[in-house]
């Protein structure tokens, strides 16, 4: 197949701008797991907290809960960066290697979030610093929808 495909005028740039699509979209789904994997050890963090009728603490990490379930509905409905095979709009190589550039940044902010999750103590649980890299994390994943709309 891919020797036939050679032979049909500008096939090769619509299978790459295809693998674009499909690069972006693993990556957004890999960020919706992981904040998944986030959400999951918070509530394994907030369950003791239950036991010991701790609710102020149980109320901010809600909030938290609430800030990454937001922040992974943005990054799983978000529409895909690049246009269709049949749009007479394409986008640039210039704004490709941006939001490529922003989907790799996220999966730090990510990182950065889990670990701070897994910091949280107990005794006096902290969510100040895991809602400013979700804050974050929303801002960078909205200069997206900026980067496609220039």
């Amino acid at each position: 197949m891919d020797a036939i495909t050679r032979y049909l005028p500008g096939f090769s740039s619509y299978r790459a701008e295809q693998k674009r699509r499909d690069d972006d979209v693993a990556v957004r789904k890999f960020l919706a797991g992981r904040l998944q994997e986030c959400k999951r050890d918070l509530q394994s963090f907030l369950a003791p907290l239950v036991d010991q009728a701790n609710f102020a603490a149980i109320s901010q990490g809600e909030k938290l809960r609430t800030s990454i379930e937001n922040a992974q509905s943005k990054i799983r409905s978000a529409v895909e960066g690049y246009s269709s095979w049949f749009e007479s709009t394409k986008i640039d190589e210039a704004k490709l290697k941006q939001v490529l550039d922003l989907d790799n940044d996220l999966v730090g902010v990510v990182d950065r979030l889990q670990n701070e999750i897994s910091k949280l103590v107990a005794a006096s649980p902290k969510f100040e610093d895991a809602q400013a890299i979700v804050s974050v994390l929303k801002e960078r994943f909205s200069r997206r929808s900026e980067i496609l709309s220039r």
